[in-house]
């Protein structure tokens, strides 16, 4: 096989990776739109914008260990605005960021569980973050 011919198949491949990840993430969104209860009066996937400022957030992050969130009413933003963030799972998961009340996201937590025990929650200001560790030692932060 020739290099231009290598090269075209890699690109290929690429185009079809692409797709499927597409195609996952797109399928857990439609299974959380329909499965959870109310799901399009309390919530919304963020946008490429706060996507971008999510991942950058994350990114600033030095997890020591994350931990499954079994934050409840222990979080002092409560009534604020969060972003939902899976710390496990499938790789698509890691790129569906759900964004709402923090007291509508901790009660809807047993559907969120199904998908990823790690999960943590990222303020609108991007400042401050939840989640529970291992050693159940409640992590309330915020990076500057």
């Amino acid at each position: 096989m020739n290099d231009d011919m290598k090269m075209l198949l890699a690109q290929k491949k690429m185009q079809i990776k692409i797709k499927q990840k597409r195609a996952e993430i797109q399928q857990y969104q439609e299974y959380f739109a329909k499965n959870i209860e109310q799901f399009i009066q309390k919530y919304r996937f963020a946008d490429e914008t706060e996507v971008i400022k999510i991942e950058k957030f994350i990114s600033k992050l030095n997890f020591v260990q994350p931990g499954q969130l079994a934050v409840q009413e222990n979080c002092p933003y409560s009534h604020r605005n969060v972003y939902l963030c899976f710390l496990l799972g499938a790789d698509a998961l890691f790129q569906i960021y759900i964004f709402g009340k923090y007291d509508d996201i901790m009660r809807d937590y047993d559907e969120w569980e199904v998908f990823s025990p790690y999960l943590l929650l990222v303020d609108e200001d991007f400042i401050h973050y939840v989640y529970m560790n291992d050693d159940g030692a409640l992590i309330e932060s915020q990076v500057i």
